[in-house]
């Protein structure tokens, strides 16, 4: 366990070692790391899957994405509440090494362990994709890779936080993914009540 500590934080200060040298990647690591930019982003992703298209197969088809998605990332927020609360309480890497991390972002309260963003991004990007396939769910991984890298070179998470993230949101999306064929009918009927009162 030692040595996977000792690797995680020495390609953490490989990476952050970066930050503050060139100030236009400082301005557009600070900009993707952002707790707001990445998930606003992805909820006008989601809001333009739910209403964007009109005919009634591809619509379904997004709406159910929408979904999946939706329900992905209530299902890792859970997790990393649990994590919070009863996890490995790991200190956030300028906490741990205040004089050698290059923090260029915001310093958070909350555990390093896991990403609470990595887990959401990955939550969105993957319940999309496993309802549609094609280069929007592309583009939102895409995204999610931006910002995991992000956090750590603006020294907000360690590579190893981000993985345990990553995996929790992946783990998520294919729950919730699962628990959308279990409940059938529910979801088609939810659906059409949406489409009764025009909300879908």
């Amino acid at each position: 366990m030692d040595a996977i500590i000792s690797a995680d934080e020495t390609l953490f200060f490989w990476i952050n070692g970066i930050a503050g040298k060139v100030p236009i990647l400082d301005w557009l690591m600070k900009f993707l790391g952002d707790d707001y930019f990445v998930f606003a982003i992805m909820a006008l992703i989601l809001l333009f899957l739910w209403f964007g298209f009109r005919r009634a197969v591809q619509g379904e088809t997004n709406q159910r994405a929408v979904l999946c998605a939706a329900g992905a990332v209530g299902l890792a927020a859970i997790v990393i509440h649990l994590f919070t609360v009863y996890g490995p309480d790991r200190l956030r890497p300028y906490d741990a090494y205040p004089d050698l991390v290059n923090l260029i972002a915001y310093a958070r309260t909350d555990p390093s362990f896991p990403s609470e963003s990595a887990a959401v991004s990955f939550a969105f990007a993957t319940g999309v994709w496993l309802m549609k396939r094609g280069r929007l769910a592309a583009a939102m991984f895409f995204v999610a890779v931006l910002l995991c890298l992000a956090r750590v070179y603006t020294g907000v998470h360690y590579p190893l936080d981000i993985l345990a993230g990553v995996a929790i949101g992946i783990l998520a999306s294919l729950a919730a993914f699962g628990i959308l064929r279990i409940i059938e009918p529910l979801p088609t009927w939810f659906l059409k009540l949406m489409r009764i009162h025009y909300m879908a």
